[in-house]
C-alpha cells in the first residue's frame, strides 16, 4: 500500500510540474512580449483539484478550501512585466530571476509563510463535487494560492500564477486555467458517537433506568461551547428510542478537532446543561453530558494521533415519569454446574426463562436469556408505562432454548433453586438468585453392597470352603442368608457321595468288559 501511494503522489506531482512548468516559465520568466495584451483587462482563474492514481485515473478531490492572494501587479513598457508588491519586499523575490518550475515553487512557499502577516486579505472558496474553483474578475497581476486550513485529507501546496498568461500558440489568454499541486494524505476513519440515556430520579434521589416505548430526541454538535456554530451540515441527528433505556447517532469522517455535543429543543436550539426544565407544572427534568469515563463533559475530541473515535452520553434525569416511558429491573442468575459434587464445565447450554404470573394463575414467559456456566448474567425487565410499583414478582425457571420449562423427568440434570423472584422498589428493582444443575455419573461411594459367597476351588488343591486356607487362589466370599432353613449342607454331601459311588461303578463295569 505504501509502495502503491509513493506511485500515485510521484506520478500526480510529475503531471502538476509539467502542466504548472509550461503555464510558468511559458507567461513570467522575464519580460514577455506585448503580442495580444489588453492592459487593465480582468480574467478569470480556473483551478481543478485533483489527484491521478496508478492506474492513471484522475480523481477530484472536493471540499478543498483554497485562499487566492493578490501579491504582485504588471508593468508595461512594450513588453509586459510582473512585479512583486511591495508589501512583501523583504521576501527578496524577482520575477524576473525565477527561470523554472522549481524557482517558482519555492517563491511560492515563501511568500505563503508571509502573506497571513503582510495584512493583505484573500478570497476563500472551497472545491465542488468536481474538485473545482472559479474565481472570476480578477485584476491582472501575480496570485498566490494557499491552502485555508489543515485538512488531514488532502494537502495542496501553494501555487503562484498570473492574469493574464501568455501560451505559446495563442498568445495572452485571461481566461487561466491551473491544477494545484495535491496529495491525498492516509487518514484513519473517524468517528463520533452520542448515546442518548433516561433515567428517573425517586424521592429519595435514588437513580433508576427507564424505559420508552417509542420516543425522538434531537442532539447537535458544535464548534464552540456556547453551541452557536454547527459543526456542519449534518449537524443535528434525530436519536429514536423505541422499547429501549438508550439510542444512539454517529457522525463519520469527523476532521480533527474539538467539538461540544448538546441536547436541542423542538427547534433545534441547545438546551443549557444542569438546568432544570419544566415540561408541565410541578413535572421537570435536567440533562448532562458524559465521556466514556463517566467524567462530566461535553467535549468530545478527535485526533489522528490520538482518539480517531469519541463515545458521548447525554443523560435525561426525570423527577417524574413521562406519558409512554416505564422503569425497569434487574435480575442477575447466576448458573452453578456441579458433576459429582465438583463445579464443571460441560458441552451443554442452559437457558432460563422469566415468567409473570398472571391473575389466572398461568404463567406468561417475559423473557429468556442464555446462561453463562459458574457466572452470571443480568436479564432487563420492564414494569407497566407510567407506574412507579412497590414492587413486582417474578418466577424463574430453567428451560430450552425456547423458553418452556424443562422436562424434569427427562432432564439430565437436577435441578434446584428455581423459585419467585421480588424486585422492590426500595432496593431499585434489583435482586440476584443461582440455578444449581447436578449430574451424577459414578455410584454413591457411601452405599455398601450386600455381600455374597462364591467358592471356586482350584483344582487339585486342599481348599475347604469356608477355612482359612487358601492356597490354590480360590475367591472366597461371606454366604448371605436367605431366609429357607433347610440344611443344603447336608444335601449337598449325600449329593457328593451319590456321585462318587456312581463313577465307581462306572469304573468296575468298565474294568469288567476288559
Amino acid at each position: 500500500m505504501e509502495k502503491r501511494t509513493k506511485r500515485k503522489n510521484i506520478l500526480s506531482s510529475f503531471l502538476t510540474l509539467l502542466i504548472t512548468a509550461a503555464l510558468l516559465i511559458g507567461s513570467i520568466t522575464t519580460a514577455v512580449f506585448a503580442g495580444d495584451y489588453e492592459a487593465g483587462k480582468t480574467g478569470n482563474i480556473s483551478l481543478k483539484i485533483q489527484e491521478t492514481g496508478d492506474d492513471g485515473i484522475v480523481v477530484p478531490i472536493p471540499n478543498v478550501k483554497l485562499i487566492l492572494y493578490k501579491v504582485g501587479s504588471v508593468t508595461f513598457d512594450g513588453n509586459v512585466h510582473f512585479v512583486l508588491d511591495s508589501a512583501f519586499a523583504d521576501t527578496g523575490i524577482n520575477f524576473d530571476e525565477l527561470q523554472n518550475a522549481k524557482g517558482w515553487y519555492s517563491a511560492a512557499a515563501t511568500l505563503s509563510e508571509t502573506v497571513k502577516e503582510s495584512g493583505i486579505s484573500g478570497i476563500e472558496m472551497q472545491s465542488d463535487e468536481e474538485g473545482k474553483i472559479v474565481y472570476n474578475d480578477q485584476a491582472e497581476g501575480v496570485y498566490l494560492i494557499v491552502q485555508s486550513d489543515s485538512d488531514e485529507r488532502v494537502s495542496v501546496s501553494p501555487m503562484l500564477l498570473t492574469v493574464p498568461f501568455a501560451e505559446e500558440e495563442t498568445g495572452w489568454t485571461y481566461d487561466v486555467q491551473a491544477y494545484p499541486k495535491a496529495v491525498t494524505n492516509d487518514r484513519k476513519e473517524t468517528q463520533m458517537q452520542v448515546t442518548k440515556q433516561l433515567f428517573y430520579i425517586n424521592e429519595d434521589f435514588e437513580i433508576i433506568e427507564m424505559e420508552a416505548d417509542d420516543a425522538t430526541y434531537k442532539i447537535g454538535v458544535f464548534l464552540d461551547k456556547e453551541g452557536t456554530i454547527p459543526f456542519r451540515s449534518d449537524y443535528m441527528k434525530d436519536i429514536r428510542i423505541v422499547n429501549d433505556h438508550s439510542g444512539t447517532a454517529i457522525w463519520t469522517d469527523v476532521p480533527d478537532g474539538t467539538y461540544y455535543v448538546f441536547e436541542l429543543d423542538e427547534n433545534g436550539n441547545p438546551i443549557a446543561e444542569n438546568n432544570t426544565i419544566e415540561v408541565e407544572s410541578g413535572k421537570t427534568f435536567y440533562y448532562n453530558v458524559t465521556n466514556e469515563n463517566g467524567d462530566e463533559s461535553n467535549e468530545a475530541v478527535i485526533s489522528q494521533e490520538d482518539s480517531t473515535e469519541t463515545v458521548s452520553y447525554v443523560n435525561n434525569y426525570y423527577y417524574y415519569i413521562p406519558d409512554g416511558r416505564s422503569l425497569r429491573g434487574y435480575i442477575s442468575i447466576k448458573k452453578k454446574v456441579l458433576v459429582d459434587g465438583i463445579e464443571s464445565t460441560v458441552p451443554d447450554t442452559f437457558y432460563a426463562g422469566i415468567f409473570k404470573t398472571e391473575e389466572d394463575g398461568t404463567r406468561t414467559l417475559v423473557d429468556k436469556v442464555q446462561l453463562e456456566q459458574n457466572g452470571s448474567v443480568s436479564v432487563e425487565v420492564s414494569f407497566e408505562a407510567d407506574t412507579e410499583p412497590e414492587s413486582v414478582t417474578y418466577t424463574v425457571m430453567e428451560t430450552d432454548k425456547d423458553g418452556r420449562p424443562v422436562d424434569k423427568s427427562s432432564f439430565p440434570y437436577e435441578v434446584s433453586g428455581e423459585e419467585d423472584i421480588v424486585l422492590n422498589k426500595n432496593e431499585n428493582y434489583k435482586n440476584d438468585m443461582e440455578i444449581t444443575n447436578s449430574l451424577t455419573t459414578k455410584p454413591d461411594p457411601s452405599v455398601t453392597p450386600s455381600p455374597r459367597t462364591t467358592t471356586t476351588p482350584a483344582p487339585g488343591n486342599n481348599y475347604t470352603p469356608g477355612g482359612g486356607n487358601n492356597p490354590g487362589g480360590s475367591t472366597q466370599r461371606t454366604s448371605v442368608k436367605t431366609g429357607d432353613d433347610t440344611p443344603v449342607g447336608v444335601w449337598a454331601g449325600l449329593l457328593a457321595a451319590a456321585v462318587v459311588i456312581g463313577g465307581a461303578a462306572g469304573f468296575a463295569v468298565r474294568r469288567k468288559k476288559k
